[in-house]
């Protein structure tokens, strides 16, 4: 596995500021090698929230530091760090007045080894897996999205009357310091294949298509991880969407 080739990009948009927060953290085990094991871990923080960046930067901090200290097979490790990762923006956010909405982000954890993936996630933020030539969305979706498409399917909307419905992108879960409503938490690993690219993002990432991603992607087969997130971004600002949210794209080479 080429556990090291992987690299993360950020653009701003037309937001003032910026409120995605990612990282990664090597997970090995004790007994393999360093980077045997990959945690990409990236947060958009809630824009219309007191504190959408804090929450993000928080939670993934949170996020990372309690999957170390609770060593366990991997799926409880990432349920037991979200858990905390909430716990903990939960006491700040009591500690803090109260202005307007409570401080919130979405999350999505990513494990990633030379043969599995295995993730975590609450919200829209997407988890992707290309492998030949196909884009395929593996982490669910916490937004009314879904049902806006199925409205669609079944008659009721136009496609153009869902892309652009104000209520879109509203959230029916995240990471708000209070129980969770839905959480995406696979208990089985997502076999990968030699030549898979998995990438997470947060939602600015949707200005492109699927098919684009795709195009960027099937070139980037041949080329290193920062470079296809360099390419994603430089798509993104070529269409210079005037609503254009925050984006933050991670990439994985496997």
């Amino acid at each position: 596995m080429q556990e090291q080739d992987f690299a993360a990009r950020q653009y701003r948009g037309r937001r003032e500021n910026q409120e995605d927060y990612y990282s990664f953290a090597d997970a090995a085990d004790y007994d393999q090698p360093a980077l045997a094991k990959l945690l990409l871990v990236i947060g958009d923080g809630l824009g219309a929230h007191a504190g959408g960046s804090v929450a993000s930067y928080v939670t993934v901090g949170a996020f990372i530091k309690a999957y170390h200290d609770h060593p366990a097979e991997p799926a409880h490790r990432l349920r037991e760090a979200l858990e905390q990762a909430n716990d903990v923006l939960g006491t700040l956010a009591a500690s803090l007045p109260a202005v307007g909405q409570p401080m919130g982000t979405t999350l999505v954890a990513a494990l990633v080894s030379e043969k599995t993936l295995q993730w975590i996630s609450v919200g829209d933020s997407p988890l992707f897996v290309f492998r030949g030539g196909r884009l395929t969305r593996v982490n669910a979706d916490h937004s009314l999205t879904q049902l806006l498409e199925e409205r669609v399917r079944q008659g009721e909307l136009t496609p153009e009357e869902a892309a652009h419905h104000p209520d879109r992108h509203t959230l029916h879960s995240a990471v708000l310091g209070m129980p969770l409503m839905s959480v995406d938490a696979p208990p089985e690993p997502y076999p990968l294949e030699k030549g898979d690219i998995v990438i997470g993002a947060s939602d600015g990432i949707f200005t492109l298509t699927t098919r684009q991603i795709e195009e960027l992607l099937a070139f980037g087969q041949h080329t290193t991880a920062d470079k296809i997130a360099d390419a994603i971004l430089f798509a993104i600002r070529r269409i210079n969407s005037e609503r254009q949210d925050n984006t933050t794209v991670g990439v994985v080479k496997v």
